[in-house]
């Protein structure tokens, strides 16, 4: 086969594979979850209460700007409305404002929510919710029609062939300006326009795509979303839906995501939630890690076989000692170190093919991690485990608020970090402790610069592992710890093993 030929195969072999592989990363989220987290993240800026008090109770509080405040027609119930009831919305307001974008008034979003309020209340009616403006007897009552239908603000029309998002958030602003302006807006300034409206569905976008936690069993409130944290509603996932993310999202995400949500689900009332998220990554990681072992047992084991075949190396190199720059020295070593794998039945390229079906299986991991619903949901000692270790180590506020889950953040990464030191190290500790006996044979220089490129590759993904737990998602971080854990198990067993074995014969 040509060299050309050999490059261009391997090209597309590398292509196919990252094609292959972006299936395990894509988001479970469908459009409607989208638009439920969308309203989680930006519910408005009214606030509902009781009784015109309870509403005007709200301007004497120092951590919110004075409010307006009004009754929702037909009930008995009032609202108090300010950007600061709003969360991401006043993110963006202030952040359009700087960008020097006109942005609209707190009049305009009453009149908005007023708006997105009756299509709510509507929606309820249709599916026989029996709700309707004058039953509606609490401030209690009416929020839960919104939570529950509130996502219309940000999903399609109202015609069941439409799916997009964004369409009903025009057609409700059509409304208000029609509606409301000369009773709840003054004028039409008040109101955003195009260029605000491209600022805040761009912002928007950009949330909604760091979200990802949308795989679930069941359909069911999960997740803590904006400034209050809102727990939204979030469709069921079937086995189905995951293949149209790609092959590897059906065959590993969606089982090792159904695992987490069946242990998380069945262990919950036992041991509480959060117990209950921990103790379903140690189970997954088990599984998976037992699975793995199952399949490249044959190539640990060669792996294992290689080391004993140290000594034995040391004396066929011993008497090569210029092969770094004879080449006939070269031929031979080369020769007489195949001859050695062979003779044992061992193919040294088994350590790359255990990292190339490792690869992909930790992908999937991360993906069903990053995409459970129920990680989304409890705290583990106050750390939710969707969360990254970084936004909550780096968060400075954090560290004055011991319920924040910082520490609990902090000791995690250390024993991740330190368990995979050990796991990677380990083997090459053993190697090492056995090359005592043997170093009075000399060592290869050809060799020895390759042992040293060795070290640095593992320091390397050391490096590299360490650095993605503390980026990713603190459910990664549970995984690696346990993975280490079982990876020191296995080194020491099974040099205990072949040590046995050696010592028989």
């Amino acid at each position: 086969m040509k060299k050309g030929t050999k490059i261009g195969l391997g090209i597309g072999g590398l292509l196919f594979g990252a094609l292959l592989l972006s299936g395990c990363t894509n988001s479970f989220c469908s459009t409607v979850d989208k638009a439920h987290i969308l309203y989680g993240i930006d519910h408005g800026v009214c606030e509902y209460y009781d009784s015109k008090e309870a509403a005007e109770a709200n301007n004497k509080r120092e951590d919110v700007e004075p409010t307006l405040v009004g009754q929702v027609p037909d009930t008995n119930v009032w609202y108090a409305a300010s950007f600061e009831h709003s969360g991401n919305l006043l993110k963006i307001k202030n952040s359009a404002e700087k960008s020097g974008i006109s942005t609209p008034s707190l009049k305009y979003y009453i009149a908005l929510d007023t708006v997105v309020l009756n299509h709510a209340i509507e929606a309820g009616e249709k599916d026989k919710a029996t709700i309707t403006a004058g039953e509606i007897g609490s401030a209690k009552e009416l929020t839960g029609v919104l939570y529950d239908y509130g996502y219309l603000k940000f999903y399609g029309t109202n015609s069941k062939e439409s799916k997009k998002l964004w369409e009903n958030l025009d057609v409700f602003d059509n409304e208000a300006r029609l509606t409301y302006i000369g009773s709840i807006v003054d004028s039409i300034d008040e109101c955003p326009n195009s260029d605000y409206f491209a600022y805040y569905k761009q912002q928007m976008k950009t949330t909604i795509n760091s979200y990802r936690s949308c795989l679930a069993l069941t359909k069911g409130n999960y997740g803590k979303y904006g400034a209050e944290e809102i727990e939204v509603q979030i469709q069921e996932k079937s086995y189905g839906y995951a293949w149209k993310n790609g092959p590897l999202s059906g065959l590993l995400v969606w089982p090792i995501g159904a695992l987490l949500d069946i242990f998380t689900v069945g262990m919950s009332k036992a041991v509480g939630q959060g117990w209950a998220q921990l103790f379903a990554i140690l189970f997954v990681t088990i599984i998976v890690r037992t699975v793995m072992l199952a399949v490249t047992f044959k190539q640990t084991t060669a792996s294992s076989k290689m080391q004993e075949l140290q000594p034995e190396l040391a004396k066929i190199q011993a008497k090569y000692p210029n092969s770094n720059t004879n080449q006939y020295e070269k031929q031979r070593l080369a020769m007489e170190t195949q001859a050695l794998y062979k003779k044992h039945k061992i193919n040294p390229l088994t350590s790359i093919l255990v990292m190339i079906v490792q690869f992909p299986i930790f992908i999937c991991v991360w993906g069903a991690m990053q995409g459970s619903a129920q990680l989304s949901s409890g705290e583990f000692l106050h750390l939710n485990l969707s969360t990254s270790i970084s936004s909550v180590l780096t968060t400075w506020s954090n560290w004055a608020h011991p319920t924040s889950g910082v520490w609990t953040a902090l000791v995690l990464f250390l024993l991740m970090a330190g368990a995979q030191t050990v796991a990677m190290l380990l083997p090459q500790w053993l190697n090492a402790a056995k090359k005592k006996k043997i170093a009075k044979l000399g060592r290869n220089p050809a060799q020895k610069e390759s042992d040293n490129k060795m070290k640095w590759f593992t320091y390397i993904m050391l490096a590299m592992i360490i650095f993605m737990g503390f980026s990713l998602v603190s459910a990664l971080g549970v995984y690696w710890l346990v993975g280490a854990l079982f990876s020191i198990a296995q080194t020491l067993i099974t040099h205990a093993i072949m040590n046995r074995k050696k010592s028989k014969k």
